[in-house]
């Protein structure tokens, strides 16, 4: 509960921030000021501890045994999930992520092995924010959250509690350590992606806030998102 309180807390002093810093310039990212800040601070940090960290984890971890750790929380997120699904009115989209959860839980050892996937029972990740677009709540501004990344404004609540899902669903016996071990895992996952992006974009900012919105997009309609007409926009003219 500490975690929620304290993340609540950032959730306001966040949206007091992106208030201040909203400009006109682009429709498309009203809180870029803000944004491209939070970035270049983002990316000192982790240039300077979370790159190293994830290097060394790496380094330390065969590949086997990263994705076991990386399966155990993507099991643990089969609840939310299976939440979502139900919400959204995606009855099989719940059942399928329930599923999942029963038997990476038993067969796959607290799921650090995708037994589930083996049987053709394939994962889809449904979260909150997902669940208010069906509802209704499609567009939201993008904002890039100090430390946590790319999101939306819809989608910051999620971005904020999600770190603490273990804890709610395990209790205390959840590890201290196992939201730090979740970040550097995630962080190692993305060691090469990351790299050709700032090799080869010319502007790793826009890159990181189109590739994140495209992708939210596929999420939000199951792969399937709508394909705007290009010629819309002269029709008025």
């Amino acid at each position: 509960m500490v975690q929620i309180l304290v993340y609540s807390i950032i959730f306001f002093l966040l949206s007091g921030c992106l208030h201040s810093g909203l400009q006109d310039s682009n429709p498309d990212d009203p809180y870029e000021k803000f944004n491209r800040k939070s970035y270049q601070f983002s990316e000192r940090v982790d240039k300077r501890l979370l790159a190293p960290l994830a290097r060394g984890y790496s380094r330390v971890f065969p590949d086997h045994v990263e994705a076991g750790f990386n399966n155990v929380f993507a099991n643990i997120n089969s609840a939310p999930s299976s939440v979502n699904g139900l919400l959204q009115g995606q009855i099989d989209v719940g059942a399928r992520e329930f599923a999942r959860l029963v038997i990476n839980s038993t067969f796959g050892v607290v799921g650090f092995f995708d037994v589930a996937s083996n049987w053709g029972i394939k994962q889809q990740h449904e979260d909150v924010g997902q669940t208010l677009a069906v509802w209704g709540l499609e567009e939201s501004p993008y904002v890039y959250i100090p430390l946590l990344g790319p999101s939306t404004v819809r989608d910051i609540p999620v971005r904020l509690v999600a770190m603490s899902v273990p804890r709610l669903l395990i209790g205390e016996d959840f590890p201290g350590y196992g939201t730090a071990l979740r970040v550097v895992g995630q962080r190692a996952g993305m060691i090469g992606s990351i790299e050709q992006r700032n090799a080869n974009a010319i502007d790793p900012y826009t890159f990181t806030r189109d590739a994140y919105t495209q992708l939210r997009a596929f999420e939000i309609y199951n792969g399937d998102p709508p394909v705007e007409d290009f010629f819309d926009e002269f029709e008025d003219e």
